[in-house]
């Protein structure tokens, strides 16, 4: 089994006082040489996704990530509905495309990740024609796909 640790992400607060948390871990497999394989769907960090190599380094007991050494091909999209009732149909209709996703701890909040063999385009068509019907917003923290 394939040893993982988790690595903490400092958040930067918008003027709404968004994200909620100062400080997003994120579940990892060591590389060797302060490099680590990000392993899980990021909810609030901003240009990082699942599959990244990033540098973490030891801070006050905690490893603390550093930078960004190696894109891993996947982009990370996160969509807030307007009502829960459209979560389970959006995150089964992206998962037909390819996507897997993850339900945050905030209601109607899910983080998607695209791997690259998916058509991003037509994830992003998707997900803008449900934004722009009033469904949910979109943020897209991490694009690695061309459009």
């Amino acid at each position: 089994m394939t040893e993982h640790i988790k690595i903490s992400f400092p958040l930067k607060k918008d003027s709404d006082g968004y994200p909620p948390d100062d400080v997003e871990r994120m579940w990892a497999v060591p590389l060797g040489d302060a490099r680590y394989r990000l392993d899980n769907i990021p909810f609030f960090a901003l240009g990082v996704s699942a599959e990244d190599v990033v540098i973490a380094t030891a801070r006050d007991g905690e490893l603390v990530f550093e930078s960004l050494a190696a894109e891993g091909g996947h982009s990370t999209v996160r969509v807030m509905c307007e009502s829960e009732s459209d979560v389970t149909p959006a995150r089964e209709s992206l998962r037909e495309m390819g996507c897997s996703s993850e339900l945050s701890h905030i209601p109607r909040l899910f983080a998607v990740d695209i791997p690259p063999e998916v058509n991003y385009a037509k994830v992003r068509a998707y997900l803008l024609g449900g934004r722009d019907k009033g469904k949910w917003d979109v943020q897209e923290s991490c694009v690695a796909h061309k459009i």
